[in-house]
């Protein structure tokens, strides 16, 4: 394999773990492994080809994952919808080809992490069924090109969007000296380099390169999951993948207005980015500066309990006025 992978392009707005974010501080996985989780292994390798989508099928792995330990704590009309549309052979599962091909994976190129993220949030995962494809199929008519001639159907997509109206897909850049925190509070998509193996049969990076995304395993253990067999392999050490990681989570959408304290700073963490303050129901959105500044002199200098962070969604719930009290469009 010479690559299937683009390294991501981590910029000063990127999401960051432990940062500005509104995704949840919850422990999902008690010792940082996933092992007791696994879905189906789904190979990239096929009869007559590879499909180069290690980025997209890590990632649907670790939704998947997600999906299996959070399922219990969704509302009963999602866990009903989840089950009734997604689920295949007892848990959910999602279709790699759909999300490797509308992410606009290159074989022999790969994707990024950040696009393939992106990919899956705005335009949704659809079930596995729905976009299905024969990775053993000895059919010489199943080649590179029929793989990713590829369309989501009006069908499907009507399913991707019913999930996009109940479910988020988030992700956070991670430091490898916050791996071990951040693998028990979701689910991690690392980049290697494919494959050395050293005399004690662990998997090294000979060359400082990276061209194949896998799935943190277990922290301790050191192990990955794979889309080649051996389905779990033990990295020599940590520092053999990329430096970043990108921590995946899934939560239920509510549409409830969330609750902000008068003064508050906001902070639009989706999208363009951006800054507000918030006053009686209204968010007010000017200079950045301005608006820094409006906020410090109203609450003494004192943001503690005053900051906050808003997705898209939650943003548009408000009406927007610039300083002067002029509503905007």
């Amino acid at each position: 394999m010479k690559t299937a992978l683009i390294l991501p392009t981590i910029k000063p707005d990127s999401l960051e773990f432990g940062g500005m974010t509104t995704v949840e501080d919850k422990i999902l996985f008690e010792n940082g492994s996933i092992l007791d989780f696994l879905p189906k292994l789904e190979v990239q390798s096929h009869t007559y080809m590879d499909d180069f989508g290690c980025v997209s099928n890590s990632l649907e792995n670790g939704v998947q994952i997600l999906t299996k330990k959070q399922l219990d704590t969704f509302s009963q009309e999602l866990q009903d919808f989840i089950k009734e549309k997604y689920y295949n052979n007892g848990e959910a599962d999602f279709s790699n080809r759909d999300l490797i091909v509308l992410s606009g994976t290159k074989p022999r190129v790969g994707n990024s992490g950040d696009k393939v993220l992106r990919t899956a949030q705005e335009k949704g995962l659809i079930p596995q069924t729905m976009g299905d494809w024969d990775t053993t199929s000895r059919d010489p008519q199943m080649t590179e090109l029929k793989f990713y001639a590829y369309e989501r159907t009006p069908e499907a997509q009507k399913v991707a969007d019913e999930l996009n109206k109940r479910l988020k897909i988030t992700g956070e850049w991670v430091g490898r000296e916050k791996w071990e925190d951040a693998s028990k509070r979701g689910t991690l998509q690392l980049y290697v380099n494919a494959w050395y193996k050293d005399e004690n049969g662990k998997y090294y990076n000979l060359s400082g390169k990276y061209n194949h995304a896998v799935l943190m395993a277990d922290y301790s253990g050191t192990k990955i999951l794979d889309s080649y067999q051996p389905e779990i392999k033990e990295l020599r050490s940590w520092n053999d993948a990329y430096y970043w990681a990108l921590k995946i989570n899934i939560t239920e959408k509510h549409m409830e207005k969330p609750k902000i304290e008068n003064n508050s700073l906001l902070q639009l963490v989706e999208g363009g980015g951006g800054f507000g303050m918030f006053l009686d129901g209204k968010i007010y959105i000017d200079n950045t500066a301005d608006i820094l500044a409006s906020v410090i002199m109203r609450n003494g200098g004192k943001l503690d309990g005053k900051i906050k962070a808003l997705t898209q969604e939650q943003w548009g719930m408000f009406e927007k006025y610039n300083l002067k009290g002029e509503k905007l469009s």
